[in-house]
């Protein structure tokens, strides 16, 4: 069976529902190729399952969405979704804005790091010009402009760690915010389970609820107790979806 394809949100890894479909001989239309079990990580489709198109673009995207597996999400619970997301983005949009910040300052040094060797090279420039200038002088005059090259050489030689430390130290604060990222999802994926867990159990208490209504007035109605046509309205709001 050959299904149409669809814009397939972002997904996330969930080893409970994930690799080729199985149970099926379910395929894409353009590919023709045995579908996959994803879950959306996308806007208010976070955590649905759906089977996709498993063959993956150039880009690493996989945009075949073939039928979505569980129903959409009620509406309180898409909400949230929302702001959770709302919340996600604008705190990568702070990321990225320190990311951008650190760049510059990194290239203030690079520059600063560039003149100091235009500095160095005309210093030594200077120095050959000297010794061919005042050979009589040359011992006196060396050891005060050997005093200066050193000098620049440390100064040179600090710009130059205090550059590599601070590209380390963004080096591991990316690392450590993309394993937040990581996590958020994984929470995210947890949470919406639970929600509907819970909203499931409630569901179910209130079937119960509405069976045993429904049983009570059956009964009154049997043994002719109250009104007929009042027991008879109630009974269709019950029996109301």
């Amino acid at each position: 069976m050959y299904f149409l394809l669809q814009q397939t949100p972002d997904t996330v890894i969930d080893p409970s529902f994930s690799g080729l479909i199985t149970e099926s001989d379910r395929r894409c239309i353009l590919h023709r190729q045995r579908a996959g079990k994803f879950v959306a990580f996308e806007g208010t489709e976070t955590g649905r399952r759906f089977i996709g198109c498993a063959t993956e673009f150039s880009d690493g995207v996989n945009r075949g969405l073939l039928e979505w597996v569980d129903a959409p999400w009620p509406v309180i619970l898409q909400r949230c979704l929302t702001k959770l997301w709302d919340m996600y983005h604008e705190e990568n949009l702070g990321r990225v804005q320190d990311t951008e910040a650190h760049e510059i300052e990194v290239e203030k040094l690079k520059k600063e790091l560039d003149s100091l060797g235009n500095q160095y090279s005309q210093l030594v420039d200077d120095v050959f010009k000297l010794f061919d200038y005042q050979d009589g002088q040359k011992s006196h005059d060396m050891d005060y402009t050997s005093h200066e090259i050193n000098e620049l050489k440390e100064k040179k030689h600090q710009l130059e760690q205090q550059a590599k430390i601070e590209v380390e130290m963004e080096k591991l604060k990316l690392k450590k915010e993309q394993r937040c990222i990581l996590q958020s999802q994984v929470d995210i994926i947890q949470n919406t389970r639970k929600a509907m867990k819970e909203i499931q159990v409630e569901r179910d208490l209130l079937k119960e609820e509405k069976k045993k209504l429904e049983h009570i007035i059956a009964e009154l109605l049997k043994a002719g107790h109250g009104c007929k046509e009042k027991l008879d309205k109630i009974k269709e709001v019950v029996m109301e979806e």
